[in-house]
Order: structure tokens, then C-alpha cells, then sequence
């Protein structure tokens, strides 16, 4: 989902699920086809949406053999996990061009996390935070130092933070749109999680990565 300059707000510029298929065809024609990158048509759309890839499925979109392999990329990607492709629409004041950010929903554990989806997978991680202090006896509590450490409680409000970027997606989207995960969390998904923290350089993940190794080694 799409950031304001400062980071970690959500933009509220939303529309309710419903846009057509003919208009997400036009701006996609519009974007790939003819490369034009201004206008209303661009105005008229909101920041963040979704559609279902069985809109851009077998049409001849694209012109440029690296846009085809994207949008083909993206389209099988989504129909795949049964999903949706979401589109972040960016806009360069400077020169008043728009340009579109493409990503596979629901976000899983194990995808690479980019600027566009950072916001799902803090917020999957305000998840795995709720399970420990829920089921402390599986992984450690997450939260049980917050009280007496300060940089704990820090990092925890900025990564509930950096969560509440999708609270206005979850206004127009149900949760299992945007988002999949195991309730459970075994430990085959605590590893995706920690190897994701790992590998990416958002912020919070390095420190995090470390905290969870702490904790749960205290409980091993």
C-alpha cells in the first residue's frame, strides 16, 4: 500500500472495491500501451486498489518486452496463491507524471518486502507479537520487558506503527485480502518470519531479528 513522504502514514485516498474492468483496462492500456503517464484518468483513480488478475489475463497489454514479462509475472504470481494485484499510484509533483507499483496480495510470509508492502508484513508481525503474549509457553512473550525497557516499548510502537499503514485499506478491503498467515504460527512460519527480518533493510526488522533470537533462545 502506497506511503505518504513522511513514511509510515497511510493516504487516505481510497475508493470502495468496484472500480470496472473497463477502466482499469484504460489506465493499463493507457500506462503500457501508450505510455502516457498524465492526465485525468490518472487523477480519477485512487491511490491504492486492488483488482483480480483475470481482468489483465490473455489481453495484449504492453508494448515493451520487459513490461510483458512483469505484467505476466504478476498476473500468474496472483493467480497462484488465489489472489489479487494491488497497484500504488505515485505521482512526481515536479513534473506532474504518475507512475504505477505493482504487488501480488494477499502479501505471505517469505515474500520480499519492498515500500509497498511493508505495511502488510508489520502487520502480519503485530500478529506473531499478539500470539506470544497470548502463548508465552511456545516462542517467549515479546512484550514481557516492556515495562522495565524502554528501547523495547520503542521498538514495538514503531512497528505497531508501521502496521497501522494498512488501517485504511482494512476500511475497503477484508483482512484476508490483503494478508495471509497461519493463526497457529508453527514453526515453519516463525522461520519465514525471521529469515524475512533477516533479509530485508525496512526499519526496525535488524533490531527486531535480534530481539526475537533473545527471546527465544531464553525460552529453548
Amino acid at each position: 500500500m502506497q506511503e505518504n513522504k513522511g513514511g509510515e502514514a497511510p493516504v487516505s485516498n481510497h475508493k470502495e472495491p468496484g472500480i470496472s474492468d473497463e477502466a482499469i483496462l484504460k489506465l493499463f492500456k493507457a500506462y503500457f500501451h501508450d505510455h502516457v503517464h498524465t492526465g485525468k484518468l490518472y487523477d480519477d483513480f485512487p491511490n491504492f486498489f486492488l483488482f483480480k488478475p483475470g481482468v489483465l489475463e490473455g489481453r495484449e497489454i504492453a508494448t515493451r518486452n520487459s513490461e510483458k514479462l512483469l505484467l505476466d509475472d504478476v498476473i500468474q504470481r496472483a493467480k497462484a496463491r488465489n489472489g489479487s494485484i494491488g497497484v500504488s499510484k505515485h505521482r512526481n509533483p515536479k513534473l506532474g507524471y504518475y507512475w504505477l507499483e505493482l504487488t501480488v496480495l494477499p502479501f505471505m510470509m517469505g515474500d520480499t518486502v519492498s515500500k509497498d508492502n511493508k505495511g502488510e508484513f508489520f502487520y502480519i508481525l503485530t500478529k506473531f507479537i499478539e500470539f506470544t503474549t497470548q502463548h508465552p509457553k511456545m516462542y517467549g512473550d515479546l512484550t514481557a520487558e516492556v515495562d522495565t525497557d524502554k528501547d523495547i516499548l520503542l521498538m514495538l510502537e514503531g512497528i505497531k506503527k508501521m502496521a497501522g499503514r494498512l488501517s485504511v485499506s482494512l476500511e475497503f478491503y477484508p483482512e484476508s485480502m490483503l494478508v495471509s498467515y497461519n493463526p497457529n504460527w508453527p514453526v515453519n512460519e516463525v522461520n519465514k518470519l525471521l529469515q524475512s527480518l533477516k533479509e530485508n533493510d525496512q526499519d526496525w526488522c535488524e533490531m527486531f531479528f535480534e530481539y526475537m533470537m533473545y527471546v527465544m533462545s531464553k525460552k529453548s
